[in-house]
């Protein structure tokens, strides 16, 4: 990770004509931290833009890479 104090850091971008997927993580986190920040960033996410939580959300097809060491 780039900074300390970042925990959990998720990108979203386009390569190749795809959109990428990555999620890094701090090497302290136990696979149960990292399981429950990212049920909350998605519980504050529905919360903030409803919307998005719908049935009716646009899909996207994505890669999710490799976690970096």
């Amino acid at each position: 990770m780039s900074e300390d104090t970042v925990l959990v850091a998720i990108t979203a971008s386009r390569a190749e004509g795809e959109i990428v997927y990555r999620v890094e993580c701090s090497s302290e986190l136990t696979n149960e931290e990292l399981e429950y920040y990212l049920s909350e960033m998605i519980k504050g996410i529905c919360s903030w833009k409803k919307g998005i939580c719908e049935d009716d959300i646009r899909s996207f097809k994505g890669k999710i890479e490799k976690k970096k060491k």
